[in-house]
This record gives C-alpha cells, sequence and structure tokens, in this order.
C-alpha cells in the first residue's frame, strides 16, 4: 500500500513552482529546479507529480479551489443581492491584492492549452454558485442579461488589470479607489 502523500510537500512545490513560473514561464519551468526550490531530492518530486504538466494543472485546481471558496466566504441567501454583489466583489478585490501572484497564475492558465479539458472542466464547475447567483440577478432584472462569460470579464478583467499594474507600478490602492472601482463595476451590469 502507498503511504499517503505529505501535504507540507506539496504545499512546498506548489509555492517553489509558482515562484519559477514567474520568473522564468510554463516553458522554462523545470522539474528539477522546482524540487530544488521546494528542498527535495528531484525523484521526491516525481513521486508527487509525474511532470510539469501534471503539476501545473494540480496547482491551478488547488488555487482556484481556495480563491473561489474564499471569495465565497460569508454568501448568504437572505441577504439582498446588491449586498451579496459587494461582498463577493470585495472579497475578490482583496483576495487578489493580497495574493497577486496566486490571482496572477490562475488568469495565465486559465485560457491556455497547458490546461487538460478535465481541469479546465473542474475549474468551471467551481465557479457554479457564482454564476447561479449572477444568473438569480439577471432574472430578477437587476443586472443586464449578457453571456456569463462577458459579464465575468467585465467584472474580473479591470481586477486582473488593477493587479497587474499594482505588480508593476507598485500601485496602492487607497479605500476610495477601491469603492470607486466597485461603483463602477455595479454600474456596468446593473440596471
Amino acid at each position: 500500500m502507498a503511504r499517503p502523500k505529505d501535504e507540507t510537500k506539496i504545499d512546498a512545490i506548489f509555492e517553489a513552482t509558482l515562484k519559477l513560473v514567474q520568473k522564468s514561464g510554463f516553458n522554462g519551468l523545470k522539474m528539477a529546479d522546482v524540487a530544488k526550490a521546494a528542498g527535495m531530492a528531484t525523484g521526491t518530486l516525481y513521486i508527487y507529480f509525474k511532470n510539469k504538466d501534471v503539476l501545473i494543472n494540480e496547482l491551478f485546481l488547488s488555487l482556484k479551489q481556495s480563491k473561489t471558496s474564499r471569495m465565497m466566504a460569508g454568501y448568504d441567501a437572505a441577504d439582498s443581492f446588491a449586498d451579496t454583489f459587494r461582498k463577493l466583489w470585495f472579497n475578490y478585490l482583496e483576495l487578489s491584492l493580497a495574493e497577486p501572484e496566486r490571482m496572477l497564475f490562475i488568469e495565465q492558465f486559465a485560457h491556455t492549452s497547458f490546461l487538460t479539458k478535465k481541469t479546465k472542466q473542474q475549474g468551471d464547475q467551481m465557479l457554479e454558485p457564482l454564476i447561479a447567483f449572477l444568473e438569480q440577478g439577471m432574472q430578477k432584472k437587476i443586472i443586464r442579461k449578457m453571456p456569463m462569460d462577458l459579464l465575468l470579464s467585465q467584472l474580473m478583467g479591470p481586477i486582473y488589470e488593477t493587479i497587474k499594474a499594482q505588480q508593476s507600478k507598485k500601485l496602492v490602492l487607497t479605500p476610495a479607489q477601491k469603492q470607486g472601482m466597485f461603483e463602477m463595476a455595479w454600474r456596468s451590469v446593473a440596471f
């Protein structure tokens, strides 16, 4: 019987991969470099992930699961649509600002051929509660009816661009600027 995998090692592998992908991109990523950065032998790394494609897919799912569940934290169906929308939007913004490298990794790989069809499907399934919430807003005519991909890009795209600006220009958002961003997001989708 195989021993259970050590979650501490998996976390170290994921952190090392995240840093190395940011530094050298996917094509420059080498399993030996990941192992060294994670403080383990290359052979040990291959016990956990058979190749870098599997590693990238598993890291993507782990980051997406964490971010989605934390974004949806505090979701209460009893709250008004507008209050819930505000809470989810600010959760997403604050998570993205606090962990820009994770958000950028998710965005970098979400629409690439590096992810398997299965990984993309699993990632999409994680968004089902958010999608159901937004569809409810469309049905109640609180927000504009539009294709979900377009709606999500309208809401998340500006945050993604803000994170990139923060990374490259050392942008620090004030509370008033965050509020202004939210108001623009709300006005862009609400009736």
